[in-house]
């Protein structure tokens, strides 16, 4: 193999590698990827209702002055919205805080 064969391999590994990472927090519907980056109603349009939703509400702490936790009256929504393209797919789990996504990961069966 020549010096210049090699730099085109390592260089198509590293490609590779640097989809699989980039692939790692996206998913996809039909023709379209969404990711974290994507908007809430855009995931909606692209990807149709999910499969099952679970929504909680959790009250947001902080520490005062004198060390204690104490509640500052905000309210945190998180959303676990679950998408199966198929039925041979395996589901998708999308983490919504606060009508935003952030995190897409495979829920293993």
């Amino acid at each position: 193999m020549t010096k210049t064969n090699y730099l085109v391999f390592c260089v198509g590994l590293m490609a590779l590698a640097a989809v699989n990472v980039a692939g790692a927090d996206s998913m996809r519907c039909g023709k379209w990827v969404v990711s974290e980056a994507t908007p809430v109603d855009e995931l909606l349009t692209k990807c149709g209702e999910p499969r099952s939703r679970d929504v909680s509400k959790d009250d947001v702490w902080a520490t005062n002055v004198n060390g204690m936790r104490v509640k500052t009256g905000a309210v945190t929504t998180t959303e676990r919205w679950i998408f199966q393209a198929s039925s041979s797919a395996l589901p998708m789990q999308v983490v919504i805080v606060d009508g935003k996504i952030v995190s897409l990961t495979r829920v293993d069966k």
